[in-house]
């Protein structure tokens, strides 16, 4: 063996450019491996760091498609989560949590605006971790809503010294209420987003009034029992939906049940599509890489036929000269895998600087030991596959013909060449399959780029507002206090408009409620019902978004609280709900419709992709924010936007001088011009297209390369041929033709096999794709056309060269 590995590294140092290519090839293909492995293997393959997390689930409520909402999966009712609690028995704990932004103020510190998670008393136990130091709440202090318990984070607490703010039994102010410490987190722990920092408890309602069972504000997780399966949990659930619809025959005529699904899937949620894709799209790189390389060897072993038909006479046998080859794949395998590991250490890092929203992981990303050791059987495999080929190949024709052969005369056989084309066809059919991919994505995001949002995001600056009820009781007086900030940003010299909006088109679409339509008879139970988001705005809002008016009229300053209630509605909503009518001056009323008052509908304007570009506009529900019609939604947290006459970033310090008038110590959150947030809508299908894209540039890359080098090989090794055709009176135009015709001849035979091939693969896009079909016609045109130019390039070195042989000069060896 180690006679073996002198030969193979004297055998490469004697090719140096040769080595350097199918290591730098190589090296591209296991790091671009090695850096999507990491992710995939921190993200979707590790399970997660809680003791048997396999047992760990998400709880939700369902409705089926035909209640008429526009997702599947719904938060708990109080009733609902306490229903799980105490009637099933599958689950040994359960907790639920709610996510929110609030105020957090340190003694002698700055109010600072901080992630927390509101937990019941359960939710350290389903997890399976405790608190480092001190303890978690207990149910009675997480159900009491007049005093306020929290848990700080490693990280948080970190930032005080022993015994100062964050020290277990101090007390902080989180939203102007005092709130005392009772324990610490281990370093590392995180569950759903790494930036929470404090969790407090949470208090929920479990009395069954109508109102409350159809509020839906609590996530939940339970862990099962052991021994528990998954169907046993289904069957107790159903037999819960039974209960339900028996008891409460007007909530659940629709279909609502509760359903589970694994907390690792469900915390992953839509990003495991993408991430696999991007795994599948390197393996087709690696196996382009590995092809590519393959079709040099044979190049390089036709070359040398005469020198393994020479070590055949003195004796070496087949066994012994496939081995030598190889060893020799295997050690430039091991050379590009070192590199590659080394490139993949800069690959992840761009890619985890590239992606646009939080990664769910609990583990470190990094090419730690399970990536060098995926990265080594990377490095095994292509070895063999890259030498296999090649070996048989050589070492399978008759060596005593190829000695007997002149040296000058040598010529490639007919196995070599059809080994080379046939490795050449299968990496264009291969990266046909990346490319139509990649044109596709490209194709949807060119779409997503040129959706009609419903607003105009340019030149607009957002940020929140929250006054939590600690600091002021009173939510009339809460929503005078943001209206008086919004008075001063209108002032401001570079504003040209201003509003503030509970929800933030595209980062939030607002609750949906129901509603009923006063003079209508209501919906049957079973069937679909009247639903939209409901959201507040001020009337600047609509002109500082450029929100269309499409009928009627605009929220005015003059719908305060006490004249009549007012809404305006969006066109889906009025399509739905009033097809061919017109809703201006009728009346609707939530629910409960015995306590609620009348609204009074004054305008219609046009659909905001509040969901995001991808998404249809749901159905909305405009109510002026000095009237606040709903008692379970005070406004006192708001979203303002500012429209500049420049740049928008130019407005932050004024803005922040702006509310700082009205009170210093409220923080501002989430400063950011609206072009952000639109970007970060569109940032997961951005990401993929640029790396579709780039591993997709890699491939047709290596598909060119390798064209082009069976090309130039077949006219080195046709020279005699040329010069008898040429000789007996061939133009140079017809030996031109003759090579760019063979090349084209090759990307007809990848493109027969890889189009379809593209057909069936790229289906997995369904659910990335928007505006654009798997099918695209332009796509797969666009697809051809860059073959057919691929084919021309690489074929024209070679035609041309092929064109310029003397006749003379290729046959004086004759």
């Amino acid at each position: 063996m180690l006679l073996d590995l002198k030969v193979a590294a004297r055998a490469l140092r004697a090719r140096p450019l040769f080595t350097l290519v199918a290591v730098a090839t190589l090296a591209v293909g296991i790091g671009s491996n090695a850096a999507i492995f990491s992710v995939l293997d921190a993200v979707l393959l590790r399970p997660l760091p809680f003791p048997q997390s396999d047992r760990l689930v998400a709880l939700y409520s369902r409705y089926l498609p035909a209640s008429g909402y526009d997702f599947p999966y719904f938060a708990l009712s109080g009733p609902e989560f306490d229903d799980l609690r105490s009637r099933v028995g599958a689950f040994s704990a359960v907790a639920a949590y709610e996510t929110g932004f609030q105020n957090l103020t340190l003694p002698e510190g700055e109010p600072e605006r901080i992630l927390t998670m509101a937990v019941t008393a359960e939710f350290f136990d389903v997890l399976g971790v405790s608190p480092r130091q001190g303890r978690a709440f207990t149910r009675a202090e997480a159900q009491r809503g007049d005093t306020c318990v929290a848990v700080f984070s490693h990280e948080l607490a970190s930032r005080s010294v022993p015994g100062g703010p964050g020290a277990v039994g101090s007390t902080i102010r989180l939203d102007d209420r005092p709130c005392a410490v009772v324990g610490v987190m281990p370093e590392g722990f995180a569950f759903l987003d790494e930036r929470v920092r404090i969790w407090t408890g949470l208090s929920i309602d479990p009395d069954d009034t109508p109102s409350n069972r159809a509020s839906h504000p609590l996530l939940a997780i339970a862990r099962l029992r052991d021994g528990v399966t998954p169907q046993q949990t289904a069957a107790q659930l159903e037999a819960l939906r039974s209960h339900w619809s028996a008891a409460y025959p007007d909530h659940y005529a629709k279909g609502h049940f509760a359903v589970t699904t694994p907390l690792h899937e469900d915390l992953v949620g839509d990003q495991r599509r993408a991430l696999w894709l991007l795994g599948g799209a390197v393996l087709f790189v690696m196996l382009i890489v590995c092809v590519n390389l393959a079709a040099l060897f044979v190049s390089r072993g036709e070359a040398r036929r005469r020198e393994f038909a020479v070590r055949h006479a003195l004796g070496a046998n087949r066994r012994r000269l496939v081995g030598q080859l190889l060893v020799e794949a295997m050690l430039l395998s091991s050379v590009g895998g070192v590199v590659g590991v080394l490139l993949a250490n800069w690959l992840l890092a761009a890619l985890l600087a590239l992606y646009p929203q939080q990664l769910p992981v609990w583990h470190t990303i990094a090419v730690d030991h399970v990536g060098i050791a995926f990265s080594l059987l990377l490095v095994v495999v292509a070895g063999f596959v890259v030498g296999a080929v090649p070996a048989w190949n050589a070492t399978g024709m008759r060596l005593q013909e190829a000695l007997k052969a002149d040296a000058r005369a040598a010529t490639a056989t007919r196995r070599g060449v059809a080994a080379r084309s046939a490795l050449v066809v299968a990496q264009l059919a291969l990266s046909i399959v990346l490319l139509a991919g990649a044109i596709l994505l490209m194709r949807s995001y060119w779409h997503l780029q040129r959706v009609d949002l419903g607003f105009d995001p340019d030149r607009l600056l957002t940020f929140t507002l929250s006054i939590p009820e600690g600091r002021q009781p009173d939510a009339a007086a809460a929503r005078r206090m943001l209206a008086g900030v919004e008075d001063r940003l209108v002032a401001m010299a570079d504003a040209e408009s201003a509003g503030a909006i509970s929800n933030l088109p595209v980062a939030s679409a607002g609750p949906p409620d129901d509603f009923v339509i006063e003079g209508r008879p209501a919906p049957a139970a079973g069937t679909p019902g009247w639903n939209a988001r409901y959201i507040m705005a001020t009337p600047g809002t609509f002109r500082a978004l450029r929100i269309p008016l499409k009928r009627g009229r605009l929220l005015s300053e003059t719908d305060v609280a006490d004249q009549p209630l007012v809404a305006v509605l969006n066109e889906t909503a009025v399509r739905l709900y009033w097809p061919g009518d017109d809703p201006v001056g009728r009346t609707i009323r939530y629910f409960p419709q015995e306590t609620s008052p009348s609204i009074r509908i004054v305008g219609i304007v046009g659909d905001v992709r509040s969901m995001g570009p991808t998404r249809p506009p749901p159905a909305a529900v405009y109510v002026p924010y000095a009237q606040s019609p709903r008692s379970a939604y005070e406004g006192r947290s708001m979203t303002f936007v500012v429209r500049s006459r420049g740049n928008p970033a130019g407005l932050a310090a004024p803005s922040r001088a702006a509310v700082a008038s009205v009170d210093p110590s409220l923080p501002l959150a989430n400063v950011r011009p609206m072009s952000e947030v639109v970007a970060i809508a569109t940032g997961q299908p951005r990401f993929t297209t640029v790396v579709m894209t780039f591993f997709a540039g890699v491939a047709f890359f290596l598909a060119g390369l390798g064209l082009y080098g069976i090309l130039a090989f077949r006219v080195e090794q046709r020279v005699r041929e040329i010069g008898v055709r040429m000789a007996l009176g061939a133009g140079r135009r017809e030996i031109f033709r003759l090579i760019i015709g063979s090349g084209l001849g090759l990307v007809a035979l990848g493109m027969l096999i890889g189009v379809p091939a593209a057909f069936a693969l790229t289906r997995v896009l369904r659910g990335l794709l928007s505006g654009v079909t798997t099918t695209d016609p332009l796509t797969y045109g666009a697809v051809i056309a860059l073959l057919t130019l691929s084919a021309l390039l690489a074929s024209y070195l070679p035609a041309r060269r092929a064109a310029r042989v003397d006749p003379i000069a290729a046959l004086r060896g004759e």
